[in-house]
Formats: structure tokens, sequence, C-alpha cells
């Protein structure tokens, strides 16, 4: 985690620096981060592409997921119960696009609205009780509690529709306050037919159901 808040803070410098140091211009190529993905052991850059002359612009977001700790919002510590959940490793990774247009005059600020869809793989490791799907002799299926090492890969598929205030405040310098409603799908499969399911919640990894989406981005015009 120290990792990804490093990180943030040399985002955030350089997005200081870059934007005290560019003059005015007509935007095409604006660089956001997305501070609120760190909650839930993310970092997500939005790339947003201005279609020529237009109100129209395309989003193209890269998503990186890692966790080896025992004390992130999505795999606390708990040394007196046990927790299936608990795990010691997960990585991720994802990209998403969609299409934005500003419903105001201007092209680069103001109210807009979003259309998108995003992919996710998730790798989660775990050493740990848990419970195993078997086939018995009978052609039945069985759960049995094992001591394993496992694997659990999650398929995150999702779709959404945002509606969002874009900010100018100075030079090249953007805030971008979004709230929108998307659906989601998640698949689980284990080499070792492990069951447990990332579904907690809505933030959860291998989450499925709707979203309300919300958040706030922070960006710099590039080109």
């Amino acid at each position: 985690m120290k990792i990804k808040y490093s990180l943030f803070l040399a985002i955030l410098i350089f997005l200081n620096n870059f934007a005290f140091s560019q003059e005015q211009k007509n935007e095409k190529v604006i660089l956001f981060f997305v501070p609120q993905y760190l909650i839930t052991n993310g970092i997500r850059l939005d790339i947003d592409i201005r279609k020529p002359d237009s109100n129209k612009w395309w989003i193209i977001s890269p998503y990186y997921y890692s966790d080896g700790s025992s004390s992130s919002s999505l795999n606390p510590s708990d040394q007196y119960e046990y927790n299936p959940h608990s795990y010691e490793k997960m990585l991720g990774y994802g990209l998403g696009i969609s299409r934005k247009i500003f419903i105001t005059k201007n092209s680069y600020k103001g109210l807009y609205a979003s259309l998108g869809i995003n992919y996710k793989y998730f790798a989660i490791k775990g050493d740990n009780f848990n419970y195993v799907e078997i086939t018995g002799d009978d052609g039945l299926v069985y759960y049995e509690m094992q001591d394993i090492n496992y694997t659990v890969n999650i398929n995150s598929y999702n779709g959404y529709a945002i509606i969002g205030q874009q900010f100018n405040p100075f030079s090249k310098f953007y805030i971008d306050l979004f709230l929108g409603f998307g659906i989601k799908y998640s698949t689980h499969s284990s080499p070792e037919n492990v069951v447990i399911k990332y579904n907690r919640g809505n933030i959860d990894y291998g989450y499925s159901g709707t979203q309300l989406i919300g958040g706030v981005r922070l960006g710099v015009a590039v080109f």
C-alpha cells in the first residue's frame, strides 16, 4: 500500500507542476487520476481524448490492482475469527473505454454525460482453510473443508452511465465530479475447486449486480 500512496503523491505533484507550467489552449488530451480506487487496492488512470473540433471525447482507462497486506479494506486482519475471504496476494488489471459528450457549449468543461464499459481480471492467492468442491464416487457433489494453497480467478464485466461536472479552476488543471449507475457481472474459477466468492459488496473484486457510481477525477491537459 505504501507504494500506491507514494505513486499517488507523485502523480499529484506532477499534475500540479505541469498545470502551472502550461499556458491555456484548446485541449485535446487530458490525463486524469482517480484517487478513490486506492481504497480497493487499485490505481486507475483516464486518458481523455477529444474528437477534433467537437464536444465529444473518448476515455481510455487502464486499471492496476495489487495487495499483499493483511490490513487493507478488502483483506482485513482478523486474529480471532476465521475469515474465508482472507488472502495472501491479489493481482489484477483491466481496461475501460467510454464516450463522453459535453452538454454545455464548452468542449472541455461543464456538464457532461458518459457511457462506458470495462473489463477486469483478478488472481487471488490464498493459503488457509476453505471449502473445496469434490465429486464423490456416487457422482454427487460434496463440499469439504481443506487447508490448501489455492488461486481464485475472477473475470469482471461492467457497463455504466454517468453524469458529471468538469471544472477548470486554473491553467491546465481539471477537477471532475461524477455520479451514475452501473451493472457488473463477475465469474469465479479455481483450479483447486475452491468455492469462495469475492462478492461481499459492490466494491468487492468479484461483485455481480447493480452499482451506484460516484467519485472525483483530478487531471491535467497534456496536449
